[in-house]
């Protein structure tokens, strides 16, 4: 029999994947004296300052986001170590600014996650894939640069 059964007494699958996190309880920062196309043109120019290329910009939603695979700046990102195994584990970082207004000012809302695994030269799995979470430190310095 093929799709989904019923699990009788099991408890059912929540369906979350490796790398969702709960973003209902971010709280979003308050900017007051500048405009949310100030701070999206501003955001922009941190992501290309730090060596990360813009993959999407979204003025109309005020999303600036991006994926991606490099060593140096995913361990300098995530907090992937408090995992057991090797210490050469891929890791793939995600990052994605929300700027939108308040009224006066604008409220940013910054994500940073990830996901470390190791593929063996078959492609199968090494090192199951597991969630990284963020070690703060682009957070930190992407609001300090926007207040200035």
């Amino acid at each position: 029999m093929y799709g989904p059964t019923k699990s009788g007494n099991q408890p059912a699958d929540t369906g979350t994947a490796v790398d969702d996190t709960p973003t209902a309880s971010a709280k979003p920062t308050l900017i007051g004296n500048r405009k949310p196309d100030e701070l999206l043109s501003r955001a922009e120019a941190f992501f290309a300052q730090k060596g990360v290329k813009s993959l999407v910009v979204e003025r109309d939603l005020g999303i600036v986001g991006v994926t991606g695979n490099d060593a140096e700046l995913a361990s300098l990102y995530l907090k992937c170590s408090d995992q057991p195994g090797p210490s050469n584990l891929d890791e793939t970082y995600r990052i994605l600014v929300q700027i939108f207004s308040a009224g006066e000012g604008s409220n940013i809302m910054v994500q940073v996650n990830g996901v470390a695994g190791l593929l063996a030269a078959d492609g199968n799995d090494k090192v199951k894939p597991f969630a990284c979470s963020s070690s703060g430190v682009f957070e930190k310095d992407l609001l300090e640069a926007l207040r200035k």
